[in-house]
């Protein structure tokens, strides 16, 4: 599943969309929609914080394991190191956004530079 994802793109529409995508998996765990609504609510609000646009994009593995990919083309993750921990932002916001994609994921995987930045995330459902 495909979320296109611009400045004006409505989260709530998006995230009803996975919401959506994820019973049609038969995922129904409260919890564990939570923790995928979360994250990928997460990626989407950064893309529209930091970059013109990007991608969020969720598909299955196999039975037990959601991939989850964000691309943007924004100007990357300046200090990654300072990026995942809980209170830093370079937005004026609570800055605890990046770091909770981190503790609600199985694996995660994070290439940045200039032209832009890609997020692989592995989640076991």
């Amino acid at each position: 599943m495909l979320l296109r994802v611009t400045k004006k793109s409505d989260v709530a529409v998006l995230l009803t969309n996975v919401r959506q995508f994820l019973k049609e998996h038969d995922i129904s765990n409260k919890g564990l929609l939570l923790e995928i609504k979360t994250i990928v609510s997460e990626l989407i609000y950064n893309i529209q914080k930091y970059t013109p646009k990007g991608s969020v994009n969720l598909e299955f593995q196999d039975k037990h394991n959601l991939k989850i990919e964000a691309i943007d083309q924004g100007s990357g993750i300046e200090n990654f190191n300072l990026a995942i921990q809980d209170g830093y932002s370079t937005s004026g916001t609570l800055g605890l956004g990046f770091a909770s994609i981190f503790r609600l994921s199985d694996e995660v995987e994070v290439q940045t530079s200039e032209q832009g930045t890609i997020i692989n995330i592995k989640k076991r459902v």
